[in-house]
């Protein structure tokens, strides 16, 4: 999804750079040519200005086409028709200065850096952010609306964080229950990924809390049940682990194993999957009373 959040602080990043590099090359081609710091400023800025350019075309391409894309994406990005022609020059001729600049180790000539720096550098300032503005409206719009406005970027990050903590828990899942009684290093990890899975899921629950302005309590999947955005079931042993947070992430606190065991043998699994079965149904449909 979208992340304007990250957009808005990558493009600060690139008007930063931009902005250094503009202030050298503003001092005209003679200053630049016969002071030797600046053409080592200007390439060094132009590296940070490429990284900053490289990021947001990633995430513009990668919600363009939903499709994970991470690689090449400035070169990939002059080619298709997102942005104007005159950008996509740019783009290309960006792409052509990184890779000679680092296939050279740096060497290039300083008046052909010159104008072409002060070519990338007039264009990006003058159209890149207003075009940038325009395809993320674009691309907002194309999103699917939800019925509870949430960060759908930092809820798909932490369902993400969840499923990878649960898939931990596979290796201790395997072991007999005597075997996972007797192994103290397989009782400190299960108790570390669970704690690190249901951070997450309370993470969740009250950002998803704060959306819909319901009132701050101690026990949040219980009020989200009671505003009809999780089933009760699900709620009460939800909660139930919630309360033990704190005990399984002391080392020093005994817990009980039998409960431990089993929510390592799948119980735990089938809570945060019915979890984020639910959440999702609630963000996309809205939460419609008790289930």
């Amino acid at each position: 999804m979208l992340d304007v959040e990250f957009l808005n602080e990558k493009a600060t990043k690139l008007k930063s750079a931009l902005k250094k590099i503009k202030q050298i090359i503003d001092f005209g081609e003679d200053a630049f040519l016969k002071t030797p710091m600046y053409p080592d400023r200007v390439k060094y800025y132009l590296i940070i200005l490429y990284d900053e350019l490289e990021a947001i075309a990633c995430h513009i391409l990668s919600n363009y086409y939903n499709d994970k894309i991470k690689e090449n994406c400035i070169e990939k990005l002059s080619k298709d028709t997102i942005f104007s022609e005159k950008l996509n020059r740019i783009f290309a001729d960006f792409n052509e200065f990184k890779n000679k600049v680092f296939q050279e180790n740096f060497s290039y000539l300083e008046k052909q850096l010159y104008r072409l720096t002060k070519n990338i550098v007039e264009t990006l300032d003058a159209l890149f952010i207003k075009e940038l503005s325009d395809v993320v409206k674009q691309l907002k719009e194309k999103q699917p609306k939800l019925a509870i406005p949430v960060n759908l970027v930092k809820v798909n990050h932490y369902a993400s964080a969840i499923k990878g903590e649960v898939k931990r828990l596979e290796t201790f899942s395997k072991m007999s229950e005597q075997e996972f009684k007797n192994n103290s290093f397989a009782i400190d990890r299960s108790r570390y990924f669970i704690v690190v899975a249901i951070d997450g899921a309370l993470w969740i629950c009250r950002h998803i809390s704060r959306q819909l302005k319901v009132k701050s309590s101690k026990d949040c999947f219980k009020s989200l049940a009671e505003n009809g955005c999780l089933s009760v079931k699900l709620a009460e042993n939800l909660d139930k682990i919630a309360q033990l947070r704190n005990d399984l992430a002391d080392p020093t606190k005994s817990i009980d194993l039998d409960f431990l065991y089993k929510l390592v043998k799948g119980d735990f699994k089938a809570l945060m999957d019915r979890f984020i079965l639910e959440v999702a149904k609630s963000i996309k449909e809205g939460c419609k009373g008790e289930r």
